[in-house]
């Protein structure tokens, strides 16, 4: 009989393992390598497609946000109303909303020196609605992808490495947060830029003109971008001229441009301030009004900057977010900048200037103001690369170091996108890296209430309303922000008690305190009351035409572990976790909040808790203004319960007049006790 030997067999069988898998990875390879020489002969009509892509999803991604109320009279309804004015009401750029705050005339440029507005009007009269803003947005901000492109792959001659930075600013959760933190202005600086360095690298002054002057009539802090873009370029030519010591005039022509975009960037800031304080000598917010910690006027807070170096180097390193912004900057483009200190000149100044305030969002990457570096920083980047390799880049020596670090980059930006970007990860759950107003949680029932509320308001009426509401009612000149006194008898008041805005107020009382006013006073009356979205009409005495009952159900994540509570998972329970006491010290609050506000009518309060005692002695309580005002309490014994260790519920019933702001507690007073909520399910059962 043949005996096998099994050391051969497994060894034979390694073997045509390890040929199977070098025949599967070089075919892998062979369709990689020319899938990426495809990739590289079509690159220059392929880099459109990561700009679409970005364009539409992010055009879809803010209309949604739209649709569900969450975009802002700040600036989506401020801009709306601008250009819906001036094309149907003979006003130019005129809005309600800052009237009352330090621009009385309501001309938008008095606020912001913003020219620009004027060519977006036509874009905006093609489809007049905010979402056509927040399309518009996605594209402007996805189209600066195309010069950086065209930058990369020239200054590193590979087409392929242009489409990796190109994709990983679209990837830059910092540019996310420019595009769905509502529609700014902000948004023009990296297109305007990145086209205008390249032809002014390349040379064609012609076309780069148009987008240094378009730059310049974005906003009044446009100078301080356009004079690092001159003086980078002016530094350049100079250090170009020491070498090759031309004819003098030929070194006065190749200055002269750099130079004159300097003086006309300190011009521009000029003129900007200016025509701000001819329009409206009152305003008391923007240039400077962020640094009035360093003075009352540009040349008096530039004074004090340069006087106080110490207080300079603390500003600029506190609070602990302003490192973590600058560490971010460079590390999503792993820390290429570094190698290209000259590039560093056209981000740093604003860097700067947004590191010397104390206003958060100017160093935060989930607001809009990143727009006027990012674009900076991928052109540090690329000259980074380039310089990090130009020696062995000839030699063609470490071309695997050179891929290796692309592909770092956009794995990077990929774990960011996913890891801290608005539309990341994060942002479809209760981790959000912004306020949760700006979630994409929403309760689309709501949703459609509100909607139908806001079909009742005529077209040609005017109304007061709250910050998420106003963009969806700003296309009319009677638009305004509910406040107190009311600047105008206006004919309605919307607001939503629901909203996280509901309290949100600039100057004196807030939402939720006007309209505990107006319904005492009887100058408004309640017309549509629709699961807490309140509509109050002037003059109206009768009863509610339009009514949805209001519903809400708490759980452990809007409810507040007390001082002797805990949240558990608990699979019993309805979501999966509930709040639960110490047994070993269970006598104090339990639970409380959620702090959230209900309409006026009648409601039920239902508990659904269990306890493993009979000794158990817990207090319900219904409570507003901080516990201080009581509205319901029930007293629940452990001989109420059916069954130990089971879930069962407890009712309160109470009535508000007015909107109110509730909280619902559970106190325990017996000791070695194990009591637990599941939720609080609120139900309105009557007007």
């Amino acid at each position: 009989m043949y005996w096998t030997n099994p050391i051969h067999v497994l060894e034979n069988s390694v073997s045509m393992m390890r040929q199977r898998f070098r025949a599967i990875f070089g075919r892998a390879n062979h369709y990689v390598r020319r899938a990426l020489e495809e990739t590289d002969r079509r690159a220059d009509k392929l880099i459109f497609v990561p700009i679409v892509v970005y364009t539409v999803f992010f055009s879809v991604y803010m209309c949604y946000m739209h649709y569900i109320f969450k975009t802002f009279a700040w600036d989506l309804g401020l801009i709306t109303q601008s250009l819906w004015t001036t094309l149907n009401s003979g006003k130019i750029l005129y809005s309600t909303l800052e009237v009352p705050y330090g621009n009385p005339t309501g001309i938008f440029l008095g606020v912001h020196f913003s020219p620009i507005l004027f060519l977006v009007l036509p874009i905006y009269a093609l489809y007049q609605s905010p979402q056509t803003l927040l399309v518009f947005q996605s594209f402007i901000l996805a189209i600066a992808a195309l010069p950086l492109y065209w930058l990369a792959r020239d200054k590193l001659h590979n087409r392929l490495y242009g489409l990796a930075f190109a994709i990983a600013y679209l990837l830059n959760p910092a540019l996310h947060g420019v595009n769905t933190y509502d529609f700014h202005l902000e948004i023009f600086t990296p297109a305007f830029f990145l086209f205008a360095f390249y032809y002014l690298d390349k040379g064609k002054w012609l076309k780069a003109l148009p987008f240094i002057i378009l730059e310049l009539t974005t906003i009044e802090f446009a100078p301080f971008i356009v004079f690092p873009l001159g003086l980078y370029f002016f530094l350049k030519r100079f250090k170009e001229l020491r070498k090759t010591k031309p004819k003098r005039l030929a070194s006065i022509k190749k200055l002269l441009f750099p130079m004159t975009i300097i003086i006309v960037s300190v011009f521009c800031l000029y003129l900007s301030l200016r025509v701000i304080e001819l329009i409206n000598p009152f305003k008391t917010g923007g240039a400077p009004g962020r640094w009035e910690n360093w003075g009352t006027t540009f040349f008096e807070a530039a004074t004090n900057i340069i006087r106080n170096p110490r207080e300079v180097l603390i500003v600029l390193a506190t609070p602990i977010e302003k490192p973590y912004f600058i560490i971010f900057l460079f590390a999503s483009v792993i820390f290429l900048p570094l190698f290209a200190p000259l590039e560093l000149i056209m981000p740093l100044p604003w860097i700067v200037a947004a590191l010397l305030t104390d206003y958060s969002p100017y160093y935060q990457p989930i607001y809009q103001y990143s727009a006027f570096v990012l674009g900076q920083m991928f052109i540090a980047a690329v000259y980074g690369f380039r310089k990090l390799f130009s020696e062995a880049s000839q030699a063609n020596e470490r071309s695997a170091t050179k891929k290796r670090i692309i592909v770092g980059m956009l794995l990077l930006n990929v774990f960011l996108f996913l890891a801290i970007s608005p539309v990341g990860i994060p942002d479809f759950t209760s981790r959000g890296m912004r306020p949760y107003a700006f979630s994409t949680e929403a309760d689309l029932r709501h949703v459609g209430e509100l909607y139908k509320v806001l079909n009742l308001i005529p077209s040609n009426a005017s109304v007061a309303t709250i910050h998420e509401i106003f963009p969806h009612l700003c296309q009319r000149l009677h638009a305004y922000f509910v406040k107190w006194p009311l600047d105008y008898d206006v004919d309605y008041i919307l607001v939503d008690v629901k909203s996280p805005t509901y309290t949100w107020g600039i100057q004196g009382p807030t939402p939720d305190q006007i309209v505990v006013a107006v319904i005492e006073n009887r100058e408004y009356g309640v017309i549509a009351l629709c699961d807490g979205v309140m509509l109050l009409q002037r003059g109206y005495n009768g009863s509610l035409q339009y009514y949805t009952p209001q519903k809400d159900v708490f759980y452990y994540d809007k409810l507040i572990p007390g001082l002797y509570g805990k949240i558990r998972w608990d699979y019993t329970s309805t979501s999966g976790r509930i709040i639960s006491s110490d047994p070993g010290n269970s006598v104090g609050m339990i639970w409380f909040g959620p702090y959230k506000y209900f309409a006026p009518g009648n409601y039920s309060a239902t508990f659904r808790i269990r306890t493993a005692n009979e000794t158990c002695q817990l207090l319900l309580q219904i409570e507003t203004d901080q516990g201080k005002l009581p509205i319901a309490e029930k007293n629940v014994n452990g001989t109420a319960f059916n069954q130990l260790n089971a879930w069962q519920e407890f009712s309160l019933h109470f009535e508000l007049s007015s909107p109110t702001q509730l909280e619902f507690r559970g106190l325990c007073s017996s000791n070695n006790t194990q009591v637990a909520i599941d939720f609080v399910k609120v139900e309105q059962l009557a007007q």
